[in-house]
């Protein structure tokens, strides 16, 4: 089997069994018997789609439960966390102090899950601030992908390199506005790339804080 087939049977996975239990924007949902061979010339631009969609509808809950409405800058939604909660995180210029407001909702609207609802508002250390900064600049770049592969080098006992496919779905989309507009992205939590390390340069200080005020749902 190719790895194009290989990718496009993923896709088909991710999409009809990890997202079963959250709401499933159009995007994502099969448009025709045998999308595998729909999919498999344009996979990744599928499956960003969806991922961006996803993205969006977590946002807009966000929003709703905290009567908040930002203007980010950059926008990072974490779509399935451990805790069966979604993260969703906005870094908000304000008058030149990068703040960031995370927040975090239920990854179904009409889940049973019962989580804390918690908020921090807290401003962005220099050194994260500043790779906020620079991501407005770089990441415009046409070279970089928007959809990350789902794929993890593996380093073989004899020194040799693999890949295994990514099938757990745990995105993360993030959303910027660099200098020439707004760029999205979607990468697998394992993933090592810019993006990826500029997730969680974002996320690891909301993690460490202790400013978060919750409340029960």
């Amino acid at each position: 089997m190719t790895r194009t087939s290989l990718i496009a049977l993923g896709v088909l996975f991710l999409a009809s069994n990890a997202h079963a239990i959250e709401e499933q924007p159009e995007s994502c949902r099969p448009k025709v018997a045998g999308s595998a061979l729909a999919l498999a010339d344009d996979a990744d631009q599928a499956q960003l789609q969806c991922d961006i969609d996803r993205a969006a509808l977590i946002a807009d809950r966000a929003d709703a439960t905290f009567d908040s409405s930002n203007d980010p800058i950059l926008r990072i939604v974490d779509t399935a966390a451990p805790s069966g909660a979604a993260y969703v995180y906005d870094i908000v210029d304000a008058d030149g102090t990068m703040m960031l407001d995370a927040r975090t909702v239920p990854v179904d609207s009409d889940t049973n899950t019962h989580i804390p609802l918690c908020r921090l508002q807290t401003q962005l250390p220099a050194p994260v601030a500043s790779k906020v900064a620079l991501s407005l600049l770089t990441t415009s770049d046409a070279g970089l992908p928007a959809y990350g592969a789902r794929e993890k080098m593996v380093v073989n006992a004899d020194g040799s390199r693999s890949y295994e496919l990514l099938l757990a779905s745990h995105d993360i989309i993030t959303s910027i506005e660099t200098t020439n507009g707004l760029k999205q992205f979607s990468r697998h939590s394992e993933a090592t790339d810019i993006i990826a390390e500029l997730n969680r340069s974002v996320i690891g200080v909301a993690n460490f804080s202790d400013g978060w005020v919750c409340k029960s749902n």
